[in-house]
C-alpha cells in the first residue's frame, strides 16, 4: 500500500508507516499473496503443460492434436487472466464491483472460441511458411551411436560411410610444442586415465598415448592427419578451436598454413575473440560462435551462425538470431521429440551423438503441437 499513500502526497517514511499499521494484522494473508499464490500458479501452469506434452505424444490424430493444442492455449490464457484479475481485487478499495465485472455466458463462449480460432490460424501460418527448411545433421564429435572413439579417424570414416551426415564435427587444441590435435577434453584423465594437460604435453608424447571409450582404442591424431582424411571422403567438417589460456593468442596462428584445404568447411569456438579472429583471417568461410548457456543472450557479433546449447536455447533467443540474420545451430540434440521441435523452429543445423535422432523429423500436426508446447 505504500504506492498509494505516495501518490497521496506522503513522504516515504510516513507512507511505510501508514502501509504497515493498516497492514500489520494481515501478515499471514500477505505472505499468501505475495508468496505462495505466485509460486501455486507457476506450478499450476508447468504441470498443466507438461500433461498436455505428454497427451500429444500419447494420442493419435492431427485432429486431436491440434484441438490439445487450442484447449491448452485457452486454459493457460483464462489461468493467467485469473491470476492477475486476483491482483486486481486484492485491494478492496479498488475492487471492483461484482456487477461491473460480471461476463455473461454468451460473452465468455465467444471469448473462447475466438481465441480458439485465432490460434489456429496463426499457428498453421507459422507451419506453412517454416516447414520447407531442413536443418543440417551434424555429426558431434565424428560419433554416432557409440560407434567409435570420438574425434578419432575410424570414427571418422565409419560414421561418413554409414550415416553420410552434412558435417562431421570435432574439436582442435594446440599442444605446448604448436601442434594441432584432434581432441575434446583438456586433459586425458577421462580417455587415458592419465593426468595431462593438452597445451602442457609435447606432440612427441601425446601420439603414444592410447585413448579407450565404447569399447573403442585408438590414437590421437593430428589435425592436418583429420582434415586430410575429410577431404579425401568429401566430408565436411564442423571444426572447434578449444582454447585456453595457454594457447589463445597463438593457436588461430596455427590454423593459417591450412586455409586453401579449409575451403569447404566451417570454424567455431567458444571464445568470442578466438571466433571473431578466424572469421578475419577466413572471410570467406563460415565461422560462428558457441553460446552455451542462454543466460543473458548472445553477444553482438556479425559471425554467420550460433551455436546453442539444447537445454537452454528458448524460442525468444531463435526469433532473435534470426532477425539478426545469423544461422542456428543447436546441440546436442538426444531425442526424436527435440529434434522435432527444433525442426519447427527452423534451425539451421542440429548436432548429436546419435543422427538416428535426426533422421525421418515426424511432419504431422502431433509433431508441431509438441513443438508449440515445447518452446512455449
Amino acid at each position: 500500500m505504500t504506492p498509494r499513500y505516495l501518490k497521496e502526497g506522503h513522504p516515504l517514511k510516513t507512507g511505510i508507516q501508514l502501509s504497515w499499521t493498516k497492514t500489520k494484522n494481515s501478515v499471514i494473508k500477505h505472505v499468501i499473496f505475495f508468496l505462495i499464490l505466485p509460486a501455486a500458479f507457476l506450478l499450476t501452469n508447468f504441470l498443466l503443460k507438461g500433461a498436455f506434452i505428454a497427451a500429444t505424444q500419447i494420442l493419435t490424430g492431427s485432429v486431436t492434436a491440434m484441438l490439445l493444442l487450442l484447449l491448452h492455449r485457452v486454459l493457460q490464457n483464462m489461468l493467467w487472466a485469473l491470476f492477475f484479475l486476483y491482483l486486481l481485487a486484492a485491494d478492496k478499495k479498488r475492487r471492483i464491483t461484482t456487477s461491473r465485472t460480471k461476463i455473461s455466458s454468451t460473452w465468455l463462449r465467444l471469448m473462447i472460441l475466438a481465441c480458439l480460432s485465432l490460434y489456429f490460424f496463426h499457428y498453421e501460418a507459422i507451419y506453412h511458411t517454416q516447414r520447407a527448411t531442413e536443418p543440417l545433421t551434424i555429426s558431434h564429435r565424428g560419433v554416432t551411436n557409440r560407434n567409435g572413439l570420438q574425434n578419432s579417424l575410424a570414427a571418422l570414416k565409419k560414421t561418413h560411410t554409414t550415416s553420410q551426415p552434412d558435417f562431421i564435427e570435432m574439436d582442435v587444441q594446440e599442444t605446448v610444442d604448436h601442434q594441432l590435435v584432434v581432441i575434446h577434453d583438456e586433459d586425458l584423465k577421462t580417455l587415458a586415465h592419465k593426468n595431462l594437460r593438452i597445451d602442457e604435453t609435447t606432440w612427441s608424447e601425446l601420439k603414444e598415448i592410447s585413448l579407450k571409450e565404447n569399447g573403442y582404442t585408438s590414437k590421437i591424431s593430428l589435425f592436418s592427419d583429420y582434415l586430410a582424411a575429410a577431404n579425401r571422403l568429401n566430408q565436411r567438417l564442423l571444426i572447434e578451436l578449444k582454447v585456453t589460456a595457454k594457447t589463445k593468442k597463438t593457436i588461430v596462428q596455427r590454423l593459417l598454413p591450412f586455409k586453401n584445404q579449409l575451403t569447404d568447411h566451417q570454424l567455431q569456438s567458444m571464445d568470442l575473440n578466438t571466433a571473431n579472429q578466424m572469421k578475419k583471417n577466413f572471410p570467406i568461410i563460415k565461422v560462428g560462435y558457441i553460446l552455451p548457456f542462454n543466460l543473458l543472450g548472445s553477444p553482438k557479433n556479425t559471425l554467420d551462425f550460433i551455436n546453442i546449447e539444447a537445454q537452454t536455447a528458448h524460442s525468444d533467443l531463435i526469433q532473435y538470431l534470426r532477425q539478426q540474420k545469423q544461422e542456428i545451430y543447436v546441440w546436442s540434440i538426444d531425442s526424436k521429440q527435440q529434434a522435432a521441435a527444433f525442426h519447427f523452429q527452423r534451425v539451421h543445423g542440429l548436432l548429436s551423438d546419435d543422427l538416428s535422432m535426426l533422421s525421418a523429423v515426424p511432419d504431422d500436426i502431433r509433431s508441431r503441437t509438441a513443438s508449440i508446447l515445447y518452446f512455449d
